[in-house]
C-alpha cells in the first residue's frame, strides 16, 4: 500500500460569488446600519468568519463589544460556519470575497496558505508592547505560525495532554496518587484491575479504534516530557528507537488483561462512557476533558488530573507538548481594510478577551499575561491542564512515505502482530528513505536544530 505522509489541499474550484454566502450552512449576525460600508461617513465593514461553536457566546458578546466601542467607524459581521468551512474559506479566497479575519484552526495549512496569498503577515503591526506580551517563544512558532521569519498569527489557546484517574478507584486499590513512572504505570493499573475484578473494573483504557488519536494522547506526550521524540531534531533524521520502552510498557499493560475489553477498537466516546461509569482506573486524554464531563457524560465520579509518568519516574528532561496553540486568527492577505482589521485582532488578542476565554474554560490558555491574571476556570480539573510542563514544539517534517503510518504498526506490536523490533527497524528504514528522497528530489527541506531544547522554552 502506498500512503502519504501529508494531505495535499488544492485550490478550490470557481464558483459564482453568488453562492459564497450559503457556503456551509452558516450563521450570520451582523451589527449597525447595512449601508456604505468604506463609503465617505459610514463605518468600514469587516468580514469574520470562524468555525468554532464552542465560544460562541462569549466571542458574540465581546464582537458586539468592539462594535459598540468602534461605533460609526468600524463594523462586523460575523459568521459561523457549520460545516464545509474549509471549502467556502478556499472557493471566497479564490473569488477574492475572503474574509477580513477568519479562524486559522482548520485543516488547511499555514505554507499552502502564504503560498496563495491569502493570509497577512502580521510583522508590520507588532508594537514593542505586543512583542513583549507574547514573546518569540510564541509568536516565531516555525511553519505553525510563522513562515521564513514572518508572523502570520498569534496565539490563544492550544491543547495539553494529561493522564485522567479515577481517585476512589485509585484508593480502593490502595494507591494514593497517580503514577509518576512507567513502571508504576504498569503496576497501578494490575492493582486497580485487581480490586475492582468484581465489578468489572480495568486499571487503564486505550482507545486504539484510531491509533494516532491514541498515541499522540499518551505515548507521545510521555516520550517528550523525557525530552526525546522519533524524529532526531538535533540531527535531522527519524529514530523510532526512542518508543521502544513505552511501547513495552502499554504491552505490559495488555498482556497483564490490566486495559478495558475491546480496547482494539474503542472510540474515545465510549471509552469516557466507561470511565463517567466508574468502570476505568486511568487513562491519556486533553484539556477537552473537562467540558465532556460536564455535559456530554456528566459524572459523580471522583475524577483526577495529573501530568503523564517519565520513564524512570524522575523530573522531566523535556516538556510535554502544547497542539495547535501557536495560531487562532488570520488577517486576509487580500483585505482592503487592514488597519481596521488590525484593530479587531489586537481587541480580540487582549486580556480583556483572552482572560474570559479561559477562565470560562474555551481553551487552555498559552498566554503567560492571560494565565497570571485568569482566575480559576469553574470547570472542574481545568486549571490542571493549563501548561507548566508544557510547550510548543516544531512542526514534524512534510514528506511522502511509503507503506502504513507509525501508529499503525506501533499498534500491530501492542496486538501482538509485529515484533516490537522488527517494527521499529521498518519505520526507520521507511520513514529516513522518505525523507532522504523528498529532499534529494528537491520537494522538501530536511530540518535541523542543533541547540534544540525543548525544556528550555518553559517560563520560569
Amino acid at each position: 500500500m502506498n500512503t502519504k505522509g501529508y494531505v495535499k489541499l488544492g485550490l478550490a474550484m470557481a464558483l459564482a460569488s453568488s453562492a459564497l454566502a450559503g457556503c456551509g450552512g452558516g450563521e450570520q449576525t451582523k451589527a449597525g446600519s447595512e449601508s456604505g460600508g468604506g463609503a465617505s461617513g459610514q463605518p468600514v465593514k469587516l468580514k469574520f468568519w470562524t468555525n468554532a461553536r464552542h465560544d460562541a457566546d462569549l466571542m458574540k458578546t465581546k464582537l458586539d463589544e468592539f462594535n459598540q466601542k468602534f461605533k460609526g467607524k468600524i463594523e462586523v459581521e460575523s459568521q459561523i460556519m457549520t460545516d464545509n468551512y474549509e471549502q467556502a474559506l478556499q472557493t471566497a479566497i479564490q473569488a477574492d470575497e475572503a474574509p477580513d479575519i477568519f479562524n486559522a484552526k482548520m485543516k488547511l495549512k499555514l505554507e499552502d496558505l502564504v503560498k496563495m496569498k491569502a493570509i497577512q503577515p502580521l510583522d508590520e503591526f507588532l508594537t514593542p508592547e505586543v512583542k513583549s506580551r507574547f514573546g518569540d517563544n510564541l509568536l516565531k512558532v516555525d511553519r505553525q505560525n510563522s513562515l521564513d521569519g514572518k508572523t502570520y498569527s498569534l496565539p490563544n489557546y492550544g491543547t495539553t495532554w494529561r493522564l485522567v484517574y479515577n481517585k476512589d478507584l485509585f484508593a480502593k486499590a490502595g494507591l494514593s496518587e497517580p503514577p509518576k513512572s512507567m513502571a508504576e504505570l504498569v503496576d497501578y493499573a494490575k492493582k486497580i484491575t485487581e480490586a475492582g475484578k468484581a465489578d468489572n473494573v480495568y486499571g487503564f483504557a486505550l482507545n486504539m479504534k484510531t491509533p494516532a488519536a491514541a498515541f499522540e494522547r499518551g505515548l507521545l506526550p510521555m516520550v517528550r516530557l523525557d525530552g526525546k521524540d522519533y524524529y532526531d531534531w538535533k540531527n535531522g533524521k527519524y529514530d523510532f528507537e526512542v518508543l521502544k520502552p513505552y511501547v513495552q510498557a502499554l504491552k505490559q499493560i495488555v498482556d497483564n488483561k490490566s486495559i478495558l475489553p475491546g480496547y482494539e477498537s474503542l472510540d474515545i466516546d465510549p471509552l469516557r462512557n466507561q470511565f463517567a461509569a466508574g468502570k476505568i482506573g486511568m487513562y491519556f486524554s486533553l484539556s477537552a476533558e473537562p467540558g465532556v464531563y460536564d455535559t456530554q457524560f456528566p459524572t459523580k465520579v471522583n475524577w483526577g488530573v495529573a501530568q503523564v509518568p517519565t520513564l524512570d519516574g524522575g523530573a522531566p528532561k523535556g516538556a510535554n507538548y502544547i497542539n495547535g496553540g501557536a495560531s487562532w486568527l488570520y488577517m486576509s492577505g487580500k483585505s482592503k481594510h487592514k488597519k481596521e482589521a488590525w484593530e479587531l485582532l489586537n481587541f480580540l488578542y487582549s486580556d480583556d478577551v483572552l482572560v474570559p476565554y479561559y477562565e470560562q474554560g474555551k481553551g487552555i490558555s498559552v498566554v503567560p499575561s492571560v494565565l497570571a491574571k485568569a482566575k480559576e476556570p469553574t470547570l472542574k480539573n481545568f486549571k490542571e491542564f493549563a501548561p507548566k510542563d508544557d510547550v510548543m514544539w516544531p512542526a514534524y517534517p512534510v514528506h511522502k512515505i511509503e507503506g502504513k503510518p507509525w501508529q499503525n504498526v506501533i499498534s500491530e506490536t501492542i496486538l501482538g502482530l509485529t515484533p516490537l523490533d522488527k517494527g521499529i527497524e521498518d519505520l526507520n528504514k521507511r520513514y529516513n528513505d522518505g525523507l532522504n528522497n523528498e529532499e534529494k528530489a528537491g520537494n522538501m527541506k530536511r530540518i535541523v536544530e542543533p541547540n534544540f531544547d525543548p525544556r528550555s522554552q518553559i517560563k520560569k
